[in-house]
């Protein structure tokens, strides 16, 4: 019993002293109580050097985390976007990547309170290192790099498949109805399908190839027919949603209420 306590008590000391080391953020902002999207809370750490450590979670990046660093400008900050991390848990194993990024923003002080307006959008596309767990295989360095950016590119082409198809409405599907849309022979069709429609069995499941044909452009019919685009929904399902909604994050200004 006595080394059981010494270990707890050992256990509770390293977590306050990890608490205690965490450096408190010079300033903290987050959306209005009354914003219509979720909020985006932003983090500007304690200058060093005339800059500032930025990260920015919440809203709709899902769990992702944008970092970059920030400058003192008259009573606010020029905000410089530099990466994104991203993590998930599948339940049979989890992703890890870093994106570089490369875009601007400025939180800056309003007679309405503070804004976050966005200079140069960032765009998604560079994929700078990966790391993938399939139950007790890891990929990582090259092979989890090459692995993690061929679905991403899958990932992207559908989303901006979906958003030429469904215009605006598409960064507000929700997750049920996303799922549907993709894979109707799973989550469940909106509309029956044709009775004697064509049929294509891979990995596991049979698969609507009139539907593919309906509402997939042609590279994408293959690989949902295949069962690719299953796997990847599966292992990293909010990486869809980042997709969807990445423009949606950095569009038009975000009114914000000072935390901190």
């Amino acid at each position: 019993m006595k080394t059981g306590a010494g270990f707890w008590m050992v256990l509770m000391l390293s977590l306050l002293v990890a608490c205690a080391s965490e450096p408190r953020p010079m300033a903290m902002f987050a959306d209005k109580p009354d914003s219509k999207k979720p909020g985006l809370v932003i983090k500007i750490g304690p200058e060093k050097n005339g800059l500032s450590e930025v990260q920015i979670t919440g809203s709709q990046l899902e769990s992702a985390v944008v970092l970059g660093e920030a400058r003192r400008e008259g009573e606010g900050w020029r905000i410089t976007l530099l990466k994104m991390e991203w993590f998930n848990n599948w339940e049979n194993g989890w992703t890890q990547a870093s994106f570089l990024l490369d875009g601007t923003a400025s939180v800056s002080s309003a007679s309405t309170g503070w804004t976050l307006a966005v200079g140069k959008a960032p765009l998604l596309d560079s994929v700078e290192s990966a790391s993938i767990r399939y139950f007790d295989t890891f990929l990582r360095d090259d092979k989890g790099l090459a692995e993690f950016t061929h679905r991403w590119e899958r990932i992207q082409a559908v989303a901006t498949d979906l958003s030429l198809r469904l215009g605006a409405s598409a960064s507000t599907l929700d997750p049920r109805n996303l799922k549907r849309r993709l894979f109707p022979e799973i989550f469940g069709y909106e509309t029956p399908p044709a009775p004697g429609h064509a049929r294509v069995l891979a990995q596991g499941h049979t698969w609507d190839s009139d539907y593919s044909k309906e509402h997939f452009s042609d590279p994408l019919r293959i690989l949902r027919d295949s069962g690719s685009l299953l796997r990847d929904f599966k292992e990293s399902s909010g990486l869809w949603f980042l997709a969807l909604k990445w423009k949606e994050v950095w569009g038009g200004e975000i009114t914000l209420q000072r935390e901190l």
